[in-house]
């Protein structure tokens, strides 16, 4: 199967709509204008369209009524041609356009990401006409059409060179609020049919997911199950949706993506890539700010294994007086490109990005060390998606970097297994944390955060008593000589902690952090949920921010170090990718949005050999808003 991306490599594309008319571009098709836009997008460094063959434009079907309802299924008012595209119900005129279309990407360079079923588009719903009432992923009828629209399309275009995947479609989990959508295993039957039809005939390209919200572990789509289906899956990290974190090119934003992806990756087990993420106007940035953060995020995907980065979209669209447009005010001006054909600051920095990856002394980036399993509870909802953000930023800034497991999947190896924020009573069965200790047992380092949670084994986990639990609310909570406003659900009062050693208290003089021998390990229980706590924490991983790192430090101090490098700012970061026994390459980012300071650290018998990016002056790194530089760190 042919891969989107190589390894070590960063794949940018971009999300297109012709630039004249958008959503109409199949039905009032302009080859020129779409020729002259690639021309545009291949100058500017990308190499991959995600591109919309609008389904009910592709598969115009119609209806003949009688009373008892749809008597027949019409092409153009007539009877369905006995053609292999007829008996599909697909448009031959429609088709012929994307041949066209085909051609041109191929003349330009560019690789075709296709959704197959595009019906949702900027909030609005494009099925074919007789279907507008259905929920695509559980009408049987609906689903019948579908596929014969994929297995007619997929085949007559999967041999055209310019063909680089295939998507199932554009946000079908945004189908789950539809009727019908709570039959249970629906999505799985669904997405499974799909792609069964797409490798049936097309062995060649993957199938991605082409979901937005892609790092769900419940819901209509579960990430686990998405494994099970699919050959690669996407995040579509929108920061105009998540309000609580900060401006847009600080930590929070920018890692929210790549946050996601490796919740998606971790848990489906498939390569998973940032599809669609872009700023959404600009009441919420200015272009510099939107230039500064997209900079941000390509050397956190790059350098955090995230494979792509997609902006959406190509074009600002704010032009179109139609549906959707015409309802959707966040669905205007967020292109790489103006209205009227001018580059915005995007463009540059994509530009300058390659060029930077380009000159470096190695073709492929080495993977990151990972220093920790992070253990997705059993949950609900989606609140534990920020509080896995928060756990995420957390243990970097403890220069820790996380990977992702679902509770009931198999854990990998780790000396450090995280379980944050437990918000639920069944949020973790007792053979996985049996698992889990037998590991402490032979010596690794388990910690635990609990929020609304009870939690069985209290006194083997924590060396601890306590008397009973009271509402909680917030206080400045005391961790060695470090002041940390903090809340929690429930406050704990401790009755004893003579087999543990307490590492912080609440105003009260409380117990809330404890640290407790098993084993060989080490069992860190935490009373607050600091996770949880700083999700809801508008000002969170800011350079003005308490030293919230140090509730990690305290047991990444115990921990064998696989690094070779830190730093002493909470925002200047770094990853370390091992070439040889005696070289490593440390990408470190300034995820900030103000020029930033900071000191390196290297254990004993490492230098730094080369500096490409920053200013270096002796062991002080200088880096610009949203910039990165990569050293290579040589043993002596």
């Amino acid at each position: 199967m042919k891969k989107l991306w190589q390894e070590g490599r960063l794949m940018t594309g971009i999300n297109y709509w012709a630039s004249d008319n958008a959503i109409r571009m199949w039905e009032d098709f302009h080859p020129e204008v779409i020729e002259e836009d690639f021309k545009k997008l291949a100058e500017a460094g990308v190499s991959t369209l995600r591109v919309f063959p609008l389904w009910s434009v592709f598969q115009p079907l119609t209806a003949a009524y009688s009373n008892q309802g749809i008597h027949e299924l019409l092409l153009d008012g007539k009877p369905l041609p006995d053609t292999p595209a007829g008996r599909a119900g697909v448009s031959e005129e429609a088709c012929a356009r994307f041949q066209v279309f085909c051609d041109l990407a191929k003349k330009h360079g560019l690789r075709l990401m296709v959704g197959l079923i595009t019906g949702h588009m900027s909030f609005r719903y494009f099925a074919p006409a007789p279907f507008q009432h259905c929920n695509p992923v559980t009408d049987p009828t609906l689903i019948k059409w579908e596929l014969r629209f994929v297995k007619y399309f997929v085949r007559r275009f999967k041999d055209h060179p310019a063909i680089a995947a295939w998507d199932l479609g554009n946000e079908l989990e945004g189908f789950a609020s539809r009727p019908d959508s709570d039959v249970k295993d629906a999505g799985y039957v669904w997405m499974s049919a799909i792609a069964d039809a797409v490798h049936a005939i097309d062995r060649e390209h993957p199938v991605i997911s082409g979901f937005g919200q892609g790092d769900q572990i419940t819901g209509l789509f579960p990430c686990e199950e998405v494994g099970e289906a699919l050959d690669l899956h996407t995040v579509h990290p929108y920061h105009v949706f998540q309000p609580k974190d900060g401006p847009l090119p600080t930590m929070r934003p920018i890692l929210d993506g790549i946050c996601r992806c490796r919740i998606a990756a971790g848990v489906s087990g498939l390569p998973t890539f940032i599809q669609e993420v872009g700023s959404i106007g600009y009441l919420l940035c200015s272009e510099r700010t939107e230039a500064e953060y997209y900079r941000a995020l390509l050397y956190a995907a790059w350098s955090h294994d995230c494979g792509g980065v997609m902006w959406w979209c190509a074009f600002d669209q704010g032009k179109q007086d139609y549906a959707p447009y015409d309802w959707n005010n966040i669905g205007s001006d967020y292109g790489f490109f103006r209205a009227d054909g001018s580059a915005k600051p995007l463009v540059e920095e994509n530009k300058s990005f390659h060029r930077f990856v380009g000159a470096l002394p190695f073709e492929s980036l080495p993977p990151r060390l990972t220093d920790c399993v992070c253990v997705i509870s059993r949950t609900k909802g989606s609140d534990s998606r920020n509080m896995l953000r928060a756990a995420f930023a957390l243990a970097k800034q403890a220069n820790l970097d996380a990977e992702f497991v679902y509770y009931d999947q198999p854990l990998p190896e780790s000396d450090l297994y995280l379980i944050p924020s437990v918000d639920q009573n069944h949020g973790i069965s007792r053979h996985r944390l049996m698992d889990i200790l037998e590991r402490v047992k032979k010596g690794a380092t388990l910690y635990i955060s609990v929020g609304k949670a009870n939690f069985r084994m209290i006194g083997e986990l924590t060396g601890a008593a306590f008397a009973y639990r009271e509402r909680g609310g917030s206080e400045t909570v005391m961790l060695r000589d470090i002041a940390l406003p903090l809340s929690s659900d429930f406050r704990y009062a401790t009755e004893h902690t003579e087999g543990a050693e307490v590492l912080a208290r609440g105003e009260d003089g409380r117990a809330v952090y404890l640290r407790h021998p098993y084993g060989k390990g080490y069992i860190y229980f935490s009373t607050v949920p600091v996770e949880k706590s700083l999700s809801e924490r508008k000002t969170a991983f800011r350079t003005e921010e308490p030293d919230y790192a140090a509730w990690y430090r305290v047991f990444a101090e115990k921990l064998p170090s696989k690094r070779v490098l830190d730093t002493d700012s909470a925002v200047i970061r770094a990853t370390e990718h091992v070439a040889k026994d005696d070289t490593r390459y440390a990408v470190l980012i300034n995820y900030a949005e103000k020029g930033q300071e900071c000191a390196i650290t290297l254990q004993t018998g490492w230098e730094i050999a080369e500096n490409y990016g920053g200013s270096l002056q002796g062991n002080i790194l200088t880096l610009d808003a949203c910039a990165a530089t990569v050293l290579v760190l040589k043993k002596q």
